[in-house]
């Protein structure tokens, strides 16, 4: 008689109900893991011999020493408040990790939103249109940030948005830098994205959804909001389809970094932020819209010879 395996979603459900460090410590193993990831396990041990000693105050590496393998590390962060995060940021990296000691990573590729490329669904578009969200700025930031760690039906229950990494943002928050657009129906959250203001750029960390197109919403909205308030670009780390399809594109390490040497040291929107009523509707046009363009940051585009589906497929990156 045959046995019935389970299916992905099964197990992966079943990992979900797992306590949380061992969930975590168990998948991030795994992750590090798969084949295309195993070359980076010496070098990773390497850095890690190398700042753990350093660890008990903040390290803030030069993002043009990122390895190639792992892509983009640059070292451990060390013990890290909200002026090393923001400095790292502006430096041209970002936190991430699922185990071990915080790291700062700027990979060779940087996927950048210049908001005229801004790519609204029609559904999307007609959820702003008829006003079926109650749409708000920095209301809920944690409920926002835990739901972005929550395990996904489906997908592996593994987050890089640790207990830690939680608790840094909300400082960040607290004192006006790190920010979060919340999607509602009637009283229940149903979606939203946050991420970090730096000067005149924004990085977009994660987003959720509960109900179809929230997050796009959200996405959606937070942007408008941001080329109205004469930011430069948005920043996604990696590619992933999403942003693919929503108009983000890759550019190199180096040019990302020369154009945070001009935006991410401007005075920027520190603060609550609210939303501007006038900026919820359906009428957005990007490419219409006053505000920076990509053509104005880099004249001449980017050298990046790769799409972001490139980097999702044949070009995939030994990382992410």
């Amino acid at each position: 008689m045959a046995i019935a395996l389970p299916d992905k979603s099964s197990i992966f459900n079943g990992l979900a109900k797992l306590p949380f460090p061992v969930r975590q410590s168990l998948l991030g193993l795994g992750y590090m893991m798969v084949p295309r990831r195993r070359a980076t396990l010496a070098p990773l041990l390497k850095i890690a011999l190398r700042d753990l000693p350093r660890s008990g105050r903040p390290l803030l590496p030069d993002s043009a020493t990122a390895l190639a393998v792992p892509d983009g590390l640059c070292g451990l962060t060390g013990r890290l408040d909200v002026q090393t995060l923001l400095e790292g940021y502006a430096r041209g990296m970002f936190v991430h990790n699922h185990v071990g000691p915080m790291k700062w990573w700027a990979p060779e590729h940087r996927m950048v939103f210049f908001f005229e490329k801004m790519k609204i669904e029609k559904r999307a578009r007609r959820h702003l249109r008829d006003g079926d969200f109650r749409i708000t700025f920095d209301t809920a930031f944690a409920d926002v940030m835990r739901a972005c760690a929550e395990p996904r039906a489906g997908h592996t229950p593994l987050t890089w948005i640790t207990p830690r990494l939680q608790r840094l943002f909300a400082e960040a928050h607290a004192a006006g830098h790190a920010h979060s657009v919340e999607i509602w129906r009637g009283e229940e959250l149903v979606g939203g994205v946050y991420g970090l203001a730096v000067g005149k750029v924004f990085f977009a960390e994660s987003q959720f959804f509960t109900v179809d197109n929230a997050s796009k919403v959200a996405v959606a909205v937070l942007y408008r909001h941001l080329q109205h308030w004469g930011f430069a670009f948005n920043d996604s780390k990696h590619a992933t389809r999403f942003l693919s399809d929503a108009g983000m594109i890759p550019i190199l390490r180096d040019e990302f970094n020369a154009l945070l040497a001009q935006h991410a040291r401007l005075p920027g929107k520190v603060g609550r932020w609210q939303a501007e009523p006038d900026l919820l509707g359906g009428d957005w046009k990007p490419a219409d819209a006053k505000g920076t363009h990509m053509q104005g940051l880099l004249p001449n585009g980017t050298a990046c010879k790769f799409t972001a589906l490139d980097l999702l497929g044949e070009h995939r990156s030994n990382t992410w």
